[in-house]
């Protein structure tokens, strides 16, 4: 959890405190830096943070009703954890909305406005691959996904897709090592969807999303299990 260890983030000076103590707290829960088998008080994240425990609070509870963390009374807040299970089967829904809702969006085609949006959402999401700020990428890429669906102007349909997305990730990239290839290949693919969007290729845009939504499924589950095996690992040095 480097980004609290390193002290107060400079929030003070945010127009909102609760809203950007939300995402640095979701950048941490995402990315595995925040573990599932810790418990982390308000004070402890408000000191850590340098703001006042009560946007940390706010912040925390917003990120429980999203499904990200679990309150434990009086005590504080623990990452809610998937099991391989679960992982499979929010990734076996995702592929039942995105890739068929991408199909309709290539059918029925965007304006130039909105193509024009994607790809500036997609050139954040390569800006922040070829920098190797894995908190940044999460965040673009998610914009990007949710931004591409609402496109649809289906508002429950977006939420639900960010609501997934969120999940699935909480396996995600802890660690020093910066996983930079898969970004920037995951950014790549972006313009490629796009690319087939503008053409109205149903097909293409189908597949590109799947093979999208698989490749990511293999990163993270390969993370799943790294994890799981180092947390049996701990449990066995302990026993």
């Amino acid at each position: 959890m480097e980004a609290l260890q390193n002290g107060p983030l400079g929030l003070v000076s945010a127009p909102s405190l609760r809203e950007q103590a939300r995402q640095v707290i979701r950048g941490l829960v995402i990315t595995g830096q925040m573990q599932p088998d810790q418990l982390y008080s308000v004070p402890r994240l408000a000191a850590e943070l340098g703001v006042s425990a009560t946007p940390v609070r706010e912040a925390l509870l917003d990120l429980e009703r999203e499904g990200l963390l679990q309150a434990e009374r009086n005590r504080g807040f623990r990452v809610v954890s998937l099991s391989l299970s679960e992982l499979n089967e929010t990734f076996a829904i995702r592929l039942l909305l995105e890739v068929p809702s991408v199909g309709d969006i290539a059918q029925g085609g965007l304006s130039k406005q909105q193509l024009d949006e994607l790809y500036q959402l997609a050139e954040a999401t390569q800006q922040t691959a070829d920098a190797g700020d894995l908190i940044a990428f999460l965040d673009a890429d998610l914009k990007f996904h949710v931004q591409l669906i609402a496109t649809l102007g289906n508002r429950s349909l977006a939420k639900l897709v960010e609501t997934l997305r969120d999940r699935v990730r909480l396996h995600g990239f802890a660690g020093n090592d910066s996983p930079r290839d898969f970004l920037k290949q995951s950014a790549a693919e972006h313009f490629k969807l796009l690319d087939y969007v503008s053409k109205r290729d149903r097909a293409g845009a189908e597949a590109t999303m799947q093979r999208h939504l698989e490749r990511s499924r293999g990163a993270w589950g390969d993370r799943h299990n790294a994890a799981q095996a180092a947390r049996a690992a701990v449990l066995d040095d302990s026993s």
